[in-house]
């Protein structure tokens, strides 16, 4: 009977975990003021668009999809992983917030992120709104 309960109360505690995951919708101005308290930016375009637009200071640049639309997903968690843990807050930006939108969706669905910000409208209305950009290193 003990094990039961217990199996039951481990089963409840790890399903109730992925029910305060979340992702929330932010736009430049809540990106801005996340950077400026430690939140790690995680911008996954790639490196072409990173040269041809700049980057927002700070961020980390890992690419999730190649010019192809294909990934390495498990090389791209192991790297994703030193940059923020499944219970540190994050924010996925992308061009237009297309594929951070899938990217925000897979951290939280499959990888168990607690919290994933996703730049809603992407780097182009960072650009757009004449927010500051820098050249990648």
């Amino acid at each position: 009977m003990k094990v039961r309960t217990l199996t039951i109360t481990i089963f409840l505690m790890i399903s109730s975990m992925s029910l305060f995951a979340e992702i929330v919708e932010v736009n430049n101005d809540k990106i801005d003021k996340l950077i400026k308290v430690g939140v790690p930016l995680v911008d996954i375009r790639t490196e072409r668009e990173w040269y041809e637009t700049g980057v927002i200071d700070q961020s980390n640049l890992l690419t999730f999809f190649d010019k192809y639309g294909n990934s390495k997903v498990e090389e791209w968690i192991t790297k994703f992983e030193k940059i923020a843990g499944r219970k540190d807050p994050v924010i996925i930006i992308c061009r237009s917030g297309r594929r951070s939108r899938v990217v925000a969706n897979y951290l939280v669905q499959k990888e168990n992120y607690l919290t994933v910000y996703h730049a809603t409208n992407g780097i182009k209305s960072w650009i757009e709104s004449n927010n500051k950009i820098v050249e990648p290193e």
